[in-house]
């Protein structure tokens, strides 16, 4: 076994789900020009929805020298480019036929990487902890191709993103349960539920509501009259009643915002109920992150996103998605722990990286093991890591160049440009120059494992 080179560049691509900004509108779509191959047909009347960066089958990878080499591929030929993420978390696939894993279970990085680009609400949606995944995963491989969790973040890559994301504080959903008119008219088990939580508001209780208000249809009346009234009367008007931590004028606009989205493109739909009177409506600004844990509920519904998590394919859709489409309620009650969060506590907390030697380097407090991301602005380098790295140049130009700390290896010098993907191995250090005419605009996006940074910066492992 022969070590390969620790700066590779990569071919990786879109989905082209119906939620995703369609063409140039699309900063996905705009990167593939320079992440996929040459040949790759750019569609400008499609939506692109996503850009996956990473190993697993459901879309990886390849080595832009040859392209038709899955990066898996060449790490499980090379697993010291992995570094210590090898050993430490091994593969969540089992190869099970009809997973599409059956011949690559090994040479994986722990994390899945994307730029993710909305122009409506994505399904309302959680993922299964690992104990669910693998039973879901033993019945139905194909629907459920690994054994994984997946807690995840987004940092924001435009002027502002909104999207939906675990439950509110318990007095906010009882604000909107006493004081949404449209309310009364649900079914009898609903408003028993409402009572019961009312009353004793715990976790357990919280659950049974909410799966009460999943089970409701994709195209209920009372959500569309919920939807007219709200738009006529306006934010102010329609949310008088919300006072206080959360109901801010600007807050209620965009409750506003996201009744009109809802009624243009998911008419009716249940989902609606079930995100805006239980789910945090979080707004982040350019380069403001948050995050959503393994068994969290969450509904991006407009803008554009770096999205970092746990390398698995495996969700639970039950919200802004045909009836048949949607999953088992009571799937998600063995999942979902009710724990209620403000937005305040969801924000990742951001500083300037010390594997940086220039200071120009931000890296985001990630509270989960797999998977740490840092933003390069400007002129830098790097210290290396002891796990692997994906980096994306999102803007600019730039020169790169790698410096292995192992011995054999040469020195190698990269031009890069915007939509430039490249995986970079354990014990690389890299140099990152900005070339670009703008330089105000040019930055890199870099998603890593490393045992050995500092938990401070990174957050606990």
């Amino acid at each position: 076994m022969s070590h390969q080179s620790g700066l590779t560049r990569l071919i990786v691509h879109p989905n082209d789900y119906p939620w995703g900004k369609v063409g140039n509108d699309s900063l996905a779509g705009r990167l593939t020009k320079n992440a996929c191959e040459p040949e790759f047909e750019f569609k400008p009347d499609q939506p692109y929805a996503e850009l996956w960066m990473g190993t697993h089958p459901t879309n990886p990878a390849y080595l832009y020298s040859d392209k038709e080499k899955l990066l898996s591929k060449y790490l499980e030929s090379n697993p010291d480019l992995l570094g210590s993420s090898d050993t430490k978390f091994g593969s969540p696939f089992t190869g099970k036929k009809g997973s599409g894993t059956e011949d690559q279970t090994k040479g994986h990085v722990p994390f899945l990487f994307k730029v993710l680009t909305c122009k409506q609400a994505l399904p309302l949606q959680i993922h299964p902890n690992k104990d669910l995944a693998k039973l879901l995963h033993e019945q139905d491989p194909e629907k459920y191709p690994d054994v994984n969790h997946k807690p995840e973040i987004a940092v924001c890559l435009g002027s502002s993103f909104l999207g939906f994301a675990s439950f509110r504080p318990y007095e906010q959903i009882k604000s909107f349960l006493n004081s949404i008119p449209e309310i009364k008219s649900l079914n009898s088990e609903i408003q028993n539920n409402i009572q019961t939580f009312t009353k004793e508001s715990t976790g357990d209780n919280l659950r049974s509501l909410w799966e009460s208000f999943l089970q409701l249809s994709d195209n209920e009346q009372f959500v569309k009259d919920f939807c007219k009234r709200v738009i006529e009367q306006g934010s102010q008007e329609a949310f008088k009643d919300f006072k206080g931590e959360g109901f801010s004028d600007k807050e209620k606009e965009n409750l506003l915002k996201a009744v009109k989205s809802s009624n243009e493109n998911y008419p009716g739909d249940g989902g609606l109920f079930s995100t805006l009177f239980f789910l945090n409506l979080v707004e982040l600004k350019k380069g403001e992150g948050m995050y959503v844990g393994a068994d969290g509920p969450h509904a991006w519904l407009e803008g554009e996103i770096v999205e970092l998590m746990a390398i698995s394919d495996n969700v639970l859709n039950v919200g802004f998605t045909p009836d048949e489409d949607k999953d088992d309620p009571s799937l998600v009650g063995k999942t979902v722990t009710c724990q209620s969060k403000t937005p305040k506590e969801l924000i990742l907390n951001s500083n300037k990286f010390s594997k940086s030697n220039k200071g120009n380097t931000v890296v985001y407090q990630v509270p989960f093991e797999e998977f740490s991301i840092l933003n390069i602005k400007n002129d830098d380098s790097l210290k290396s890591f002891d796990g692997p790295a994906i980096a994306l140049v999102l803007n600019g130009q730039w020169e790169i160049s790698q410096s292995s700390t192992k011995k054999s290896e040469e020195d190698k010098v990269e031009n890069a440009e915007e939509g430039y993907c490249y995986f970079i191995g354990a014990g690389t250090e890299t140099t990152w120059k900005n070339v670009s005419k703008n330089k105000d605009e040019a930055e890199i996006w870099i998603a890593f494992y490393d045992a050995d940074a500092n938990k401070s910066e990174v957050g606990e492992k």
